[in-house]
């Protein structure tokens, strides 16, 4: 912490005449105002870390195979569980429904049954499958933004 009262015996020493000690006492204050400022700006991008995760765990879906970022209505990804799982990374996949891969742990993940268009399985003797089109994860379940109070 700061200590108000030496700005005072700054002053002081001044009006005495000793300015070189006024002037080591001034640098020094300085010295720890600075550090005090760079110990108060790492606090707050701590906190800004922590509100982020916070974020994240609170708006983040596993739908039983991958992870999503819901946001509002909007739902984001899918995610690489693999790598949110153990290194809390969130890697988007890349590629089509029916195989994705994993940028950044090189896991392929294959589709377990490949899913029709809804006009193909229609016409193709009505809806025998409904499984196969599982509900929107968004849907059911709306994510919460909550504030944090600075």
């Amino acid at each position: 912490m700061l200590e108000y009262y030496r700005f005072k015996s700054v002053l002081d020493l001044f009006l005495k005449g000793r300015e070189e000690e006024a002037k080591e006492e001034l640098t020094a204050l300085q010295r720890r105002y600075v550090a005090l400022c760079d110990e108060n700006l790492a606090f707050k991008m701590q906190v800004q870390e922590y509100e982020d995760v916070l974020y994240l765990a609170r708006n983040m879906i596993f739908d039983g195979e991958f992870y999503w970022l819901v946001t509002g209505s909007i739902r984001q990804g899918p995610f690489c569980p693999n790598c949110w799982n153990h290194d809390g990374l969130l890697v988007r996949l890349a590629g089509e429904p029916e195989s994705r891969l994993c940028t950044q742990c090189r896991t392929e993940f294959r589709a377990k049954e490949p899913r029709l268009p809804l006009a193909a399985s229609a016409s193709a003797g009505g809806f025998r499958d409904m499984e196969m089109f599982p509900p929107p994860v968004c849907e059911e379940r709306k994510a919460r933004v909550i504030p944090f109070h600075r």
